[in-house]
């Protein structure tokens, strides 16, 4: 399971990851948090927020299905705001709330979000990066949200690991990203290196951000890098499934 704040994010750090893991016959599922009102309509001002909003989901809808993805849940929390959602206790609760019945549907045993700098520290990537770390521990403990598990039929699930996206040395020194979560897992995407491009082209509004995914791409190369959270010292995987029972 991806987690997201945007449409569109899920093709700059992931992307070839969820072609290959796809192709491979891995189900995918992908969690956006906003509708991405707040966004430019390629580079300009959008104007009429809710119809971006529109359109902004059905281009996600579309590369979604570009990449394989199988489940796909879209919420429409405040695009750009979500640091207000955190800070009113009732609105937290309820945006736990979705992840945690995400986590306990879709069943993943490997989860992906944002690291807690949120790349280039976007606090909607920071936001939805502590969230969903905390809907990971929520979504295993029977007295979290027990009453909604039990309408839905649902059971506590506990994913076995959970991964920040993360950037190479040189991804971080031609974007001048912040400091970013160590590298302790490389996924080869030879062969899959276009998928994220393929997706991108379905989010048509957004093409003011071509120019930094293309530098994101060219940092990558034939590698999408991710970190494992507590990961004991010096772990180096190549595999996001590496020591999971299947």
């Amino acid at each position: 399971m991806v987690v997201m704040p945007h449409p569109d994010d899920e093709c700059f750090g992931c992307a070839s990851t969820i072609a290959r893991y796809r192709a491979e016959g891995t189900t995918v599922s992908l969690v956006t948090m906003t509708r991405g009102g707040a966004g430019l309509w390629n580079g300009r001002a959008a104007g009429d927020l809710r119809q971006l909003t529109d359109v902004r989901e059905l281009e996600l809808r579309d590369a979604a299905r570009e990449l394989g993805v199988a489940f796909l849940e879209i919420f429409d929390y405040p695009d750009g705001a979500l640091e207000k959602v955190e800070e009113v206790e009732g609105v937290k609760e309820r945006f736990l709330g979705d992840l945690v019945r995400c986590l306990r549907s879709h069943r993943p045993q490997v989860v992906v979000t944002f690291g807690p700098e949120g790349t280039y520290g976007h606090p909607d990537h920071k936001v939805v990066s502590r969230m969903t770390v905390q809907a990971c521990t929520l979504s295993g403990d029977p007295s979290a949200y027990e009453l909604e598990a039990l309408a839905l039929g649902l059971s506590p699930w506990s994913p076995s690991k959970l991964y920040f996206q993360t950037a190479t040395t040189m991804t971080v020194e031609a974007l001048q990203l912040p400091p970013q979560p160590p590298i302790t897992t490389r996924i080869s995407i030879r062969g899959f290196e276009e998928a994220k491009l393929r997706a991108f082209a379905h989010h048509r509004t957004q093409t003011q951000e071509w120019e930094p995914l293309r530098k994101f791409i060219e940092g990558q190369g034939e590698v999408e890098v991710f970190s494992l959270v507590g990961a004991a010292h010096g772990v180096a995987e190549d595999d996001l499934f590496t020591g999971v029972q299947i």
